[in-house]
């Protein structure tokens, strides 16, 4: 017995001296962390889609960006939500179980605020969809200073709704393999960003493409019902009735 077991020692050991033995080996152990790699990536995708895909009051005015502003005009909107779901998920992957109970304690005070921000912004894009006419072409200066703006409301207006990172903090108690290593939790987060990122920029180009096929007036009763839409949702946000 103890002859046998020494010559398969003596195996393995001239076997794991041959360089193609090692590949081998080397590509067993890598092969489980691909793995776990494809699925957190595939799992943040599927997480992101579905925090993004159901239409609200932003998904609204995104739509009416694109309809409004064109393509390039609205990709700043688009970028400044996916920030926000991708800051949101980091948070929940690093410190989300600690964080989710504090933010709940702040009671219906965060669905006022931005249901009453919703509000104000209908109501102040109602006023001036009524008022203004076709946009005139400006600088680049200007489109540079008018994207950051842009980028600077959609990321305040999708901000100061926590409860995308309420969610994001239940779906990683759920998915406890999220948090099992640093590459998992890359993957998980990269997978929400590019998901949102997307859902965000064909939202954004449904509106461009309302853009390019209809006519002034059309585009300014786009805008009008838009408006209405997100000052709706706004108001029931405020009474509770939606989050």
């Amino acid at each position: 017995m103890l002859m046998i077991c020494s010559s398969r020692a003596s195996i393995q050991e001239i076997l794991s001296r041959r360089p193609g033995y090692r590949a081998v080996l080397g590509q067993a152990a890598v092969e489980p962390v691909r793995m776990e790699f494809v699925a957190a990536l595939g799992a943040g995708l599927i997480t992101g889609l579905a925090l993004a895909i159901p239409l609200g009051a932003i998904g609204v005015l995104l739509i009416q960006e694109g309809a409004s502003r064109g393509w390039a005009g609205g990709v700043p909107a688009a970028a400044a939500v996916a920030t926000v779901d991708l800051l949101y998920c980091v948070t929940a992957v690093t410190a989300g179980a600690a964080i989710a109970p504090g933010i709940a304690s702040w009671g219906p005070w965060p669905r006022i605020i931005g249901g009453a921000t919703l509000v104000a912004l209908a109501i102040w894009s109602l006023i001036r969809a009524r008022h203004s006419s076709v946009d005139a072409p400006a600088g680049a200066d200007a489109n540079r200073a008018r994207s950051g703006r842009r980028y600077a409301l959609f990321f305040g207006l999708t901000a100061i709704n926590p409860a995308t990172l309420i969610y994001f903090a239940a779906v990683v108690t759920g998915l406890s393999g999220v948090s099992a290593s640093a590459l998992v939790s890359v993957a998980f987060i990269a997978g929400v960003g590019a998901a949102s990122l997307s859902w965000q920029l064909l939202l954004v180009l449904t509106g461009a493409i309302v853009r390019w096929k209809a006519g002034t007036q059309f585009r300014r009763l786009t805008t009008l019902v838009g408006s209405s839409i997100v000052g709706v949702i706004g108001i029931l946000m405020i009474t509770g009735m939606i989050l």
